[in-house]
């Protein structure tokens, strides 16, 4: 009995390869251009603040910790600079800013300072000016809260939080006896202001594009 003949295999074109992700930034995403864009520019505040507060305060904790903060500072910096100027993620389109933004900022950083000026007097009257550290460390958490609002960037609501808290903690913890509380609550607040400005850069608080419906 004859066999029939094999059919031949069907050739199946090779899937061609699908053309690689890339990470669009800049005006090529609806972003402003990366050296103008208020959001990579106006961190760099954060990372100054951050160092202020490392330098400042940290003496206080001792050689050894003083030099382990700064260096950790200063990879911190490094590491956002190199995240926002470099190697840089998307930002997510710009938001516009409420038409009170600036009103909002203006007010407060003026009540920063109030707070600062206040609570500072109140901790010489009670002879605990070792407790200021921690009181600028609240103040400047507390200020950073309603730019989420003014400014759309979720990210100061997380670093305002953290920071407050940590200001917070170092006053209780130093009006209860714990020294260097304070000091170390103000390097802490610092380096946690450098880190929030390193995931903001590095896109972690970006909100991810609308999918379009589905037909």
């Amino acid at each position: 009995m004859a066999r029939p003949a094999p059919r031949d295999p069907v050739v199946r074109p090779a899937p061609e390869p699908s053309p690689p992700a890339t990470r669009r930034y800049g005006p090529a995403a609806g972003e402003p251009p990366l050296l103008v864009d208020p959001r990579r520019w106006g961190s760099l505040i954060g990372l100054v603040g951050g160092m202020v507060f490392i330098g400042s305060y940290s003496p206080a904790l001792g050689t050894v910790a003083s030099m382990i903060t700064w260096t950790a500072g200063l990879a911190g910096v490094a590491a956002a600079l190199f995240a926002h100027y470099v190697r840089p993620v998307p930002l997510g389109p710009l938001a516009r800013p409420r038409a009170l933004a600036l009103a909002a900022y203006g007010a407060c950083v003026l009540g920063e300072l109030v707070l600062i000026a206040a609570g500072s007097s109140s901790l010489t009257a009670a002879g605990h000016d070792e407790l200021r550290p921690a009181l600028v460390a609240a103040a400047v958490g507390l200020h950073f809260l309603p730019f989420s609002w003014a400014f759309g960037e979720r990210m100061f609501l997380h670093l305002g939080g953290t920071v407050t808290a940590i200001g917070a903690a170092g006053l209780l913890a130093g009006a209860l006896g714990v020294a260097r509380a304070a000091d170390a609550a103000a390097v802490a607040s610092g380096l946690v202001m450098i880190v929030f400005v390193v995931l903001h850069a590095r896109g972690r608080f970006t909100r991810p594009p609308l999918e379009p419906p589905a037909p």
